[in-house]
Order: structure tokens, then sequence, then C-alpha cells
């Protein structure tokens, strides 16, 4: 089936779907659902029950939106379908499962990550769909701003310590790492990773898969004996992992790795929380990056119009501490979602990144030693010329790429507003 363009033609053709018999239904209207997913630049498929209709949603550029509602008929089917295809037990229906399968569109071959859960109307099904092209992401299609840029292309040439990027679920982080491996990767050095779980394939590095009995702390041991040049730990969730990757810094290895922080700063008394000592945090750690995620404006539909006065005066406090900042800030434009027929009415199409970064220099790594508070590690990092969030952000709105709102969205701005 070729990808359906906008939600409206998902719901008509699942309607039309109706007509057909049941055996050919389902089949029907997962490939609807797929080929809309794929047309719109869906990452997940949301199949929620309710006790009389069932809900199906599409995550668009990180924010839910309803597609079409099923028939309970057809819903117990495709759920069965859906576990066939993943691998699930079908008869078990009042525990959580996940799988995986392949999906062979018109336009491309697709991982498809699958959870299914057990709820009081029924089992809920998630499918992300794991696009294989984000494995090829390179640096320049992040979105980094030229100070970034420059500051992680020069950290990737470094021969050791930790590159650490942070931020929630779904704020990039993965895709970020794929970028700075390939960068990083050449012949002459060999790459490992331990992945929780392996969603994209590289070719020319060793991916391994978090198991039961092959976790991140024993993986990362094992891997250190597979004499490796460069380390991407998925994420460090305790200690021990902590700790093994800390060493493996110091020891000659470049370690990749994600912890779940607001910010860059947060990175600092995360890892003393998890039982690093600070001495060593500083001697193995080369910078940290924090990022979010900010719905692109569409190119078709989007409008400029003045800024108000409220929004003039956030974007100048947000401004106020930034390295280099806009030559002209008295009359300022922005630009706002509209939506049309491209963007499916959302008014927003695609994703690109807002970054900030704290470099490991000698003032910063003496405040995480003597005071690790976030307050005080960004004050001693201001000198590095790195934007915050919040500026790269701006700068975003100020350039048009994404809006006000979405920036708000995506980032806390009520310290900033007063």
């Amino acid at each position: 089936m070729k990808s359906l363009a906008t939600m409206e033609q998902v719901a008509k053709h699942v309607s039309e779907i109706r007509t057909l018999n049941p055996a050919r239904r389902v089949s029907a209207t997962l490939e609807t659902l797929f080929a809309g997913a794929l047309g719109l630049g869906a990452s997940d498929i949301h199949i929620e029950p309710a006790p009389i209709k069932v809900r199906v949603r599409f995550r668009l550029d990180g924010v839910l939106h309803d597609v079409v509602e099923l028939e309970r008929a057809v819903y117990d089917r495709l759920i069965a379908r859906i576990k066939l295809l993943a691998g699930l037990i079908l008869n078990i229906k009042n525990e959580a499962q996940d799988g995986r399968f392949t999906f062979d569109s018109s336009q491309k071959v697709i991982e498809v990550r699958t959870s299914v859960i057990p709820g009081s109307s029924g089992e809920s099904a998630v499918m992300r769909l794991l696009d294989p092209s984000v494995a090829s992401f390179n640096m320049d299609q992040l979105g980094l701003n030229p100070i970034m840029y420059k500051v992680m292309t020069e950290e990737l040439k470094r021969p050791n310590g930790m590159i650490i990027t942070t931020g929630p679920t779904g704020s990039g982080k993965t895709t970020a790492l794929y970028a700075f491996l390939r960068q990083a990767h050449t012949p002459e050095v060999k790459v490992i990773t331990i992945e929780d779980p392996v969603e994209y394939k590289v070719e020319g590095i060793v991916q391994t898969q978090v198991e039961d009995d092959y976790t991140f702390a024993s993986g990362l041991r094992s891997i250190l004996r597979q004499d490796p040049d460069i380390i991407m730990v998925g994420e460090i969730r305790d200690n021990e992992v902590a700790e093994t990757a800390v060493h493996a810094a110091q020891t000659g290895h470049l370690v990749f790795t994600t912890l779940h922080t607001n910010n860059a700063a947060g990175a600092f008394p995360r890892l003393i929380d998890l039982g690093v000592d600070s001495r060593m945090i500083g001697s193995a750690a080369n910078i940290i990056l924090a990022q979010r995620l900010v719905r692109r404006l569409c190119e078709k539909c989007k409008r400029q119009r003045p800024a108000t006065a409220e929004e003039s005066t956030l974007i100048k406090r947000i401004l106020a501490g930034h390295p280099s900042p806009p030559a002209n800030l008295e009359q300022i434009n922005i630009f706002e979602a509209v939506g049309c027929e491209v963007c499916g009415g959302t008014g927003y199409k695609g994703r690109q990144g807002i970054f900030e970064a704290i470099k490991l220099d000698p003032a910063v790594e003496e405040v995480v030693i003597r005071d690790p508070r976030e307050h005080i590690i960004v004050e001693a990092a201001r000198p590095q010329g790195i934007p915050l969030m919040s500026e790269d952000g701006m700068e975003k709105v100020l350039s048009g790429i994404t809006s006000l709102d979405e920036l708000e969205r995506v980032v806390d701005l009520t310290k900033i507003r007063g």
C-alpha cells in the first residue's frame, strides 16, 4: 500500500475496510495503520482499548494525535495479529510482553518494536517504528549551533574520557550518540556497544544487547577484555555501571553513554548520587551534553509576526547571558504555527535538537569536587562560551526554525519569566 499523507486519509481507509470480510479486514487495517504512520512520519502507533470502541493514536514529532476508532471485533483480531508477528504468546493476556518484527512496506523495511500490556478493557499495544536511516544520521543533521558543533568536533578527536549525553526519554539521545559514533569511528579503531535493546544496526561496529545474563555491568566488563578503542554504554543506571564506565575512560578508552537528567549540570550530582567519587568524575568526564527535541515549524505554512511586549521581554532576558547574542533585539519578529495539508494541520513538520554542554575544564572540575550544586556548576562553566539550552532554543525561535510556544513546551522558562 502507498503511504497515506493525512490522518483523514487513514480514517477514510479504515472506514472502507469495514466492508471487507473479517479475515481480510485485520491485515488491511494493519497495513493502513503502517501506511499512515510512515506517510505522516509517526514514531509510534498506540492502540488503546475502551469498553465499546478502541482508540488509535500516532505520535508525530513527539506529540500524540487521535487518528481513528476501531470496532472491538477488529481490535481483538488485530491484537492477536500483532502479537503473532512480534513473537509474543497469544494466550497470555494478563502479563506485559515485548517483542519486535520487521515490516516491509513499499517505501522501506522498518523494524517494529512492540509492547503489549494488560488493561481493564483489554490489551494496550504500542508499536515503535525504528527507521533505519536514523543510524546514518551525521552531526550536520542534529541541529548543533556553530559553537556546539566546533566543541563536539574537538571532543570527538580525543582518545579517551567520557562523553555523556543527558535528557529525558525521547529527547534524541540515542540518535545523537549514533551520530557521534559515526564521526569518531574510523577503520583504525574498534567500537563496541552495549544497548538495551539494539535499535539500529550500524555497519563496522560490534553491537551487543542486554539480556538476562548479560547486564550493562557484566557486559561492560566483558567488552573491556575485547580490546576496544571506543565503547558506547546505552545508559548508566547504577553504581556498578557508573564506576566501570569511569574506569574505562581512565584507562585509555573513549566512552559514550547517557544519563537521565534535566540539564547538563545535573549530570554531576546524579553521578555522585550513584556513588561515583567526585574527583573521579573530574578526571574521567570530558563533556556533558544535554538536549531536547523541538518541533520544526512547517516551511509551507509558518507565519511571521511581531513579538508582543511580553514575548520581547522574555526573549531579551533569555539572551542576556548569551555568549554572542543577536545584534538587533529592538524590533523582534517571530514565527508561529498555522497548519496546512503538508503538516497534517499541526503547523509542524519534523524535529530538531536544542542543546547545552559543559566541558570539564579546571574551573568546573574544582566546583564539582568542592560544591557540586547545579547553579554553581552552571556559573563556573559560563566562561566556556557555550549557550545554555534556553539560549540555543531561543536562537532557533528567532531564526524561524521553531515557535516560542514550542520552546516553552519543551524547556521550563518559568524562572526566567519571573
